[in-house]
């Protein structure tokens, strides 16, 4: 069965089926234990409390599974944020009665339309090398998870078709700027602009709840992704290996700086504009997300930017 479900408001009666996206288990000063909770559907993710639990419902559901809760939406009493404060809360084990994939966040875009952008992309690029490498990386099983993936588990982006819509802006944003400056090669920076987050393929599970995979967590998607482009770049013959070192360097500096999990600094005016591309597209879409969820004029303090978030719109 595929669920629908309406936007959270203050005040509002709950009785609906979510994903557990987060567990934790806690004590109040009595030694009684309560539940935190992070719940997740289409609207996205929201925080949940349930005072007073016993072994049997902890021990009832994991992490990853879908619920029915009920209860009632109010402001967290710590933070200016809304929460459900629970009543109830049943373990779904039955596939048959609730479809996980209709809980899931979602991409805005339409699917078909971001392939159909993304094959766009791809056809401007003109360098041979590049486009047969890419031919290489999307294989049927790669694209399908490149379409599907998130592109985080909760900053920016972080619901299903979050990579691709991420990767499409990212490439609009790097093309707009290559314009500028006619030193820059194009074609590598598109491809790179492509590339830069494939290894978030497998960096994610996201069959239910999106988390970490081991080799996430392990190893991180910017070390994942080098290794995917170096072992494509190994099945083709002649590839330059100047095109190649670049394009490695684009994949592993992407981020910046070292203390944003960069393990090397961009050296190259292709790496530049692909990090602050990322990272330009990465902030806005914090702010479209924060103003589509709040009519407030401020958001509460944002801790990914390290500050407060003025939402009103200028007016037309």
């Amino acid at each position: 069965m595929n669920v629908t479900v309406e936007k959270p408001v203050e005040n509002q009666k709950i009785d609906n089926y979510y994903i557990c996206a987060n567990k934790v288990v806690r004590e109040d000063k009595n030694g009684n234990k309560f539940l935190l909770l992070r719940l997740m559907n289409t609207n996205g993710i929201i925080g949940a409390v349930k005072w007073r639990v016993d072994a049997a419902l902890v021990e009832s559901f994991e992490q990853g599974q879908v619920v029915k809760a009920t209860g009632r939406v109010k402001k967290s009493s710590y933070r200016d944020q809304l929460e459900i404060e629970l009543d109830g809360i049943i373990p779904i084990t039955d596939a048959d009665e609730v479809d996980p994939a209709s809980l899931q966040p979602a991409s805005p875009r339409d699917l078909g339309e971001m392939e159909a952008e993304l094959e766009a992309i791809r056809g401007s690029i003109t360098n041979t090398y590049l486009v047969v490498l890419l031919d290489e990386i999307f294989t049927d099983e790669m694209y399908q998870a490149y379409c599907q993936a998130p592109a985080a588990k909760g900053i920016h982006h972080n619901y299903i078709h979050g990579l691709l819509e991420h990767s499409l802006s990212v490439s609009r944003v790097a093309d707009a700027i290559a314009g500028q400056y006619p030193d820059v090669n194009r074609d590598l920076l598109v491809t790179a602009a492509i590339l830069h987050d494939i290894g978030k393929t497998v960096e994610f599970d996201y069959a239910t709840a999106i988390d970490y995979s081991d080799q996430g967590r392990l190893l991180g998607h910017i070390v994942l992704g080098e290794k995917i482009v170096d072992d494509a770049i190994g099945q083709l013959e002649a590839f330059p290996q100047e095109l190649k070192l670049q394009l490695l360097h684009l994949i592993l500096s992407h981020h910046g700086e070292k203390e944003y999990g960069s393990p090397i600094r961009p050296k190259t005016p292709e790496a530049f504009i692909l990090n602050h591309a990322d990272d330009i597209d990465a902030k806005a879409n914090i702010f479209e997300r924060k103003r589509a969820d709040s009519d407030d004029a401020w958001s509460e303090f944002n801790r990914p930017l390290d500050r407060f978030l003025y939402l009103r719109k200028a007016e037309d």
